[in-house]
């Protein structure tokens, strides 16, 4: 995959802004309580002209304990259809902080067929034209699904890999947090899995360029298919997007990562950094 299928930089960004059929969506997620606003409210206060907000339980199956896990597929395309996303609409989506935010759209959105979506490399904070404050929405349209299941793996299939090889399976959290070392519901990892922290693969909120990634990607992989996870599936999408684009083929993200994998009481290892994919 080349660099420009999976992401847009500021600069470009501007010159299509005016386009009428371009769909821009903030994705952003505030996770701190304490810190007295939600993403919807940030949005509010200045994002990209045009851009609409993007809730990711829209893109989620509300009927499960798990937050943030793929829905079925006649839902998915309804959903998709109901931002304004036909299947041929050039999507640009980016977040206010993580990045992760924005490639697990990319990653639902390829998922299910859509081939023209984009993360705005750097996330908002690369954009240097004027904000806009207005609420955007777009006119609901048709998607028409054709989903490539290898892209999310269950946990059955994880389990089977960490005891035949069949994937590589990697914790695309810090080591701290891979190591039990965090208080985080979800400290410890995947027995058998290896760690890839996500961070190390950004300056900031960019990418690394693309030969810096493809190394990072060179050792220690024990399969040619790769299956990423974190906490509940959002970070792992980072990692994903990233293998796809220094040529990896065969990728997928464990959509129920962490949180269902310790509500499963599935094999998980603390305390070692054995497997560290560098």
């Amino acid at each position: 995959m080349k660099r420009e299928e999976l992401l847009i930089e500021a600069e470009e960004l501007a010159s299509i802004i005016d386009e009428p059929n371009l769909r821009l969506f903030d994705a952003s997620v505030v996770f701190d309580p304490a810190a007295g606003e939600n993403a919807h409210e940030r949005y509010l206060t200045g994002h990209i002209p045009g851009t609409v907000f993007l809730d990711h339980a829209v893109l989620s199956d509300a009927s499960s304990n798990l937050m943030y896990t793929i829905p079925d597929e006649k839902t998915l395309g309804a959903a998709i259809g109901s931002l304004g996303i036909s299947n041929d609409t050039p999507v640009v989506v980016y977040s206010t902080e993580m990045l992760a935010w924005a490639t697990r759209i990319w990653w639902v959105l390829q998922y299910a067929g859509h081939r023209n979506v984009r993360v705005l490399n750097g996330g908002l904070a690369a954009w240097q034209g004027e904000l806009e404050t207005t609420e955007n929405k777009h006119a609901a349209t048709t998607f028409s699904t054709g989903l490539s299941p290898h892209m999310f793996a269950g946990k059955d299939e994880v389990l089977a890999s960490i005891t035949d090889g069949s994937a590589c399976v990697a914790n695309t959290l810090t080591p701290a947090m891979y190591r039990g070392e965090e208080d985080v519901f979800y400290a410890g990892h995947i027995t058998g899995s290896v760690n890839h922290p996500l961070f190390e693969l950004m300056d900031g909120q960019y990418l690394l360029p693309d030969a810096t990634l493809a190394e990072k990607f060179r050792q220690n992989m024990t399969s040619d298919r790769l299956i990423t996870y974190c906490g509940g599936g959002i970070a792992a999408t980072l990692n994903a997007c990233v293998a796809k684009l220094v040529g990896m083929e065969d990728v997928a993200v464990y959509d129920g990562s962490m949180s269902e994998w310790m509500a499963e009481e599935l094999p998980i290892t603390t305390g070692s950094e054995t497997g560290l994919l560098t």
